[in-house]
């Protein structure tokens, strides 16, 4: 979380974006956004992005085949896709992209999304030194249009693989970025925190044990309707989580409505800085499996 002395702080709505389906609005925990107005977050709207700067060239895991030509986008509301991606349960070319997803667009940022999956992208980001208000949520998205309780799923497991190339300049995190009840409700599952601190824990929880995802502890903090799942301990880049376990976690314990509805499940990083030089980051694999429930 991005927490500026340990303390919790307003946060910025993300982009409206619809292309071929409706896309994301979400509302995500800043950095530290106390730094910005929503006069001078408004105003910035307008602001070009400065000229991509040089960067080192890209994973070799993640340059483009003959099979999957790149998607490349320095447009702050740009995306790729939708795609057909089988490591995502019920991705059927329409419900799922890759998204630049700059929702707090400042003077001298820039952003360039390069992707050929939603399990195989990147974006090369230079955000200013010292900046400490979330710019942009880079993210895969796979979206649930119909009415989906979470009675529906026997389980839905999530496995990631990322890297940050993070420095001591840093200021950003990994994380999911889930919304439910009409994008009314906000579930983040965050597992790789760089010089953001920590936010104050109301609850503790252990899941995992089957599925293949470790037993782990998480936190639980909460700002407004948005819920904050932190793993506790070391951080991981790459893992799996039981995502159903956590959310069922927050209902039965009156943190969610009963009968929550699933909108949206997102993965990818809140970027607050890069200490304003050019810095990579990752997504080499992303998969969400969600077996339907036995009727």
């Amino acid at each position: 979380m991005g927490m500026g002395n340990n303390a919790l702080v307003t946060r910025r709505p993300r982009w409206l974006f619809i292309a071929s389906a409706v896309f994301a609005t979400a509302v995500l925990a800043g950095c530290d956004s106390s730094s910005v107005t929503e006069n001078s977050a408004a105003s910035a709207v307008s602001t070009s992005a400065s000229p991509a700067s040089t960067a080192a060239s890209p994973p070799s895991t993640l340059r483009s085949s003959g099979t999957a030509a790149a998607c490349v986008t320095s447009a702050p509301k740009g995306a790729c896709g939708p795609y057909r991606y089988t490591a995502i349960t019920d991705s059927d070319g329409k419900n799922t992209f890759v998204s630049q997803n700059v929702w707090n667009p400042i003077p001298r940022w820039s952003q360039k999304l390069h992707a050929t999956s939603p399990g195989s992208w990147y974006v090369t980001a230079n955000m200013p030194d010292g900046n400490t208000a979330v710019v942009s949520f880079p993210d895969a998205s796979k979206e649930y249009y119909y009415k989906n309780t979470l009675t529906r799923w026997s389980a839905i497991y999530s496995s990631f693989a990322e890297d940050m190339n993070a420095s001591s300049a840093t200021s950003a995190e990994a994380a999911y970025d889930i919304w439910l009840n009409g994008w009314k409700n906000e579930v983040m599952i965050q597992h790789d925190i760089v010089n953001r601190g920590s936010c104050p824990v109301l609850a503790t929880a252990s899941f995992g044990g089957s599925g293949g995802v470790p037993v782990q502890i998480w936190n639980l903090c909460k700002y407004g309707s948005e819920l904050i799942w932190q793993l506790r301990g070391a951080p991981e880049r790459a893992g799996r989580v039981n995502i159903l376990a956590m959310l069922t976690w927050l209902e039965r314990h009156g943190y969610l409505p009963q009968e929550s509805e699933l909108v949206n499940i997102s993965y990818g990083f809140e970027i607050c800085s890069t200490g304003g030089r050019p810095e990579t980051f990752t997504v080499s694999q992303f998969s969400i499996s969600a077996p339907a429930a036995r009727q």
